[in-house]
């Protein structure tokens, strides 16, 4: 299911077809206007429905907003291919194909961020859309703990934290395109599972020292 606007046909959308058209419109106005600008009018207008179609699902202008975050999960278990970084690959996988079309990824950090101002809400969005993502990596770092590819000590929090807020900042660089994400597990883990020490590297895996800082070669390349 993707998060873009349906086809509509004479008159207005029905059930179903009404409760997807509105959420593609909320997402679709939060990318233009954000979350101060968006209105039941706009949303109707969008939908082609009437504003009492959408007051009969949703009492709130937030209760809308926070349904069509929560689209950002992806509907079933985890995958689980036997691995963390099998698993992390097929999570981005699912995510890169269901998002593909859609505005969500460029949109929940948007909103996120305008949330701040509105305490409750900012609290809900973080429930309801990112704490589910947290979930997923957390049964599947949880996974890897019981078959054994990460030590018994590993602070749990810490690792969804790294791979959660990586994808994050590949999407806020590149403007919440979905294609961002592709290859960040293949990066990602291997760092992490070999570490960053000097005294993790053995003879076979040493590599040249860079010349200097990557802020410093950034500015001679300027």
């Amino acid at each position: 299911m993707t998060t873009g606007s349906a086809p509509r046909g004479r008159g207005r959308p029905r059930s179903e077809e009404a409760h997807r058209a509105i959420l593609a419109a909320v997402v679709e106005l939060l990318s233009e206007h954000g979350l101060g600008g968006l209105t039941i009018e706009a949303v109707a207008a969008r939908a082609g429905v009437g504003k009492t179609t959408i007051y009969r699902r949703w009492e709130t202008k937030n209760e809308l907003v926070l349904e069509a975050m929560e689209q950002l999960r992806p509907p079933g278990p985890p995958p689980d291919t036997g691995s963390l970084l099998g698993d992390l690959g097929a999570l981005v996988a699912v995510q890169r194909e269901r998002l593909e079309a859609s505005l969500l990824p460029r949109v929940i950090p948007r909103v996120l961020g305008e949330s701040l101002e509105d305490p409750d809400l900012h609290a809900q969005i973080v429930e309801r859309a990112v704490n589910p993502i947290r979930d997923i990596l957390g049964e599947i770092v949880r996974r890897a703990l019981d078959r054994g590819e990460l030590r018994e000590d590993l602070d749990v929090e810490t690792m969804i934290d790294i791979l959660h807020a990586s994808p994050i900042y590949a999407l806020l660089m590149a403007r919440g395109a979905i294609d961002a994400v592709a290859g960040v597990p293949e990066r990602v883990v291997p760092l992490l599972l070999e570490g960053v020490s000097s005294s993790s590297a053995g003879p076979k895996s040493a590599r040249p020292r860079s010349s200097g800082s990557s802020r410093a070669r950034r500015a001679r390349s300027g």
